[in-house]
């Protein structure tokens, strides 16, 4: 649902660098739909849409948009991703933001897995990387 990541990503950069977003300022704006691109500088997160559940009523429209992050950060120890991941939930809690011709109701965090340690060239045997996958749901209304 391509409001709802016009929507999300209107939220994140509501505040660059401020202390409102301070997810924004933890991955340096790096914040990517489905995937970044192949250069990007760790630490950074990308967003996807996993399903868009169409949920009608007899008197409204609704969709439940399930969201996955994936969070990434090269530091030797968890402290950077931890931090990530909760700057994330506080971005994400109790927002109610702008998604076009809709109305979010409720973000729920759904689940978290991580964080988990990942080699970075898994032939070569060196580097790692460290990535946390937080799970929400949206629940929006047509307005």
């Amino acid at each position: 649902m391509r409001a709802v990541t016009t929507g999300l990503m209107s939220l994140f950069n509501a505040a660059p660098g401020g202390v409102n977003n301070s997810f924004w300022t933890d991955i340096n704006g790096r914040l990517f739909d489905t995937e970044a691109p192949d250069t990007t500088e760790l630490p950074f997160a990308v967003y996807f849409i996993v399903s868009d559940v169409n949920e009608d009523t007899f008197t409204e429209e609704i969709h439940e948009v399930y969201l996955q992050f994936s969070l990434f950060s090269d530091k030797s120890s968890s402290a950077e991703i931890k931090d990530m991941e909760t700057h994330l939930a506080t971005m994400l809690k109790d927002k109610v933001f702008t998604v076009s011709g809709w109305t979010v109701v409720t973000t729920r965090r759904v689940m978290a897995n991580g964080p988990q340690v990942n080699p970075a060239d898994v032939e070569a045997g060196t580097g790692r990387y460290w990535q946390t996958d937080v799970d929400y749901t949206l629940t929006v209304s047509r307005t």
